[in-house]
């Protein structure tokens, strides 16, 4: 996706998601790893594979234009972080384990736009300067004091999004009789000579 396609998008929800964040001018280093550990631990959680933070973005939902518009910035990604180290040597210095980090700039609007995308965590969750953040609708928020989002933030960088075939169903003795009862009750009858292809049971080797 172009990055216009993806601020189009990003800026046609009503309010920010838990993978993304409009910011105007956020110029503290510190405070920008923090956000980089919530929005990609955040991302893995929702089954994104990028989270972002977008400076020059208004946060406030235009009703009369029906999105968020662009207001500009004047944020420099290119400057140094608040100990003179180079800003995005710091973030990766700090940032554990490694992830995709990549400023971009762009022209929106005809307002100048910066988009940090941010990968999202793969195998453990990401940390910054030792600490593990996640996103709590439009909050930043310290990941250990929310334990059972982390639980799940683990269970889905060990297994996965939970889908119908990698969950496990509380009912282990299924027949196609019961299946059948099932549809029966909805008021949908499966025929015996088609209701496996219908209901894509089949294997691609027909088996």
């Amino acid at each position: 996706m172009q990055l216009v396609e993806l601020l189009n998008e990003l800026t046609s929800y009503e309010f920010e998601k838990e993978w993304f964040e409009f910011k105007s001018n956020m110029k503290s280093s510190h405070e920008i790893g923090e956000y980089i550990s919530a929005v990609s631990n955040s991302a893995a959680l929702l089954g994104k594979k990028e989270g972002y933070l977008i400076w020059g973005i208004d946060d406030t939902f235009n009703f009369e234009f029906g999105k968020h518009l662009a207001n500009g910035t004047k944020f420099d990604f290119d400057s140094n972080a608040d100990n003179n180290e180079p800003l995005k040597h710091y973030l990766e210095r700090q940032i554990k384990p490694s992830i995709k980090i990549n400023f971009v700039e762009e022209k929106y609007e005809n307002k100048r736009v910066v988009v940090l995308v941010i990968g999202a965590a793969r195998t453990i969750p990401t940390s910054f300067d030792s600490k593990r953040y996640i996103r709590i609708g439009s909050s930043k928020v310290d990941l250990s004091k929310f334990p059972e989002k982390e639980v799940d933030l683990f269970y889905i960088l060990r297994e996965g999004i939970p889908t119908i075939t990698n969950t496990k169903s509380k009912y282990q003795e299924l027949t196609f009789s019961k299946l059948f009862g099932f549809y029966g009750s909805k008021g949908i009858i499966l025929k015996e000579t088609t209701f496996k292809k219908n209901l894509e049971l089949l294997t691609e080797d027909g088996s």
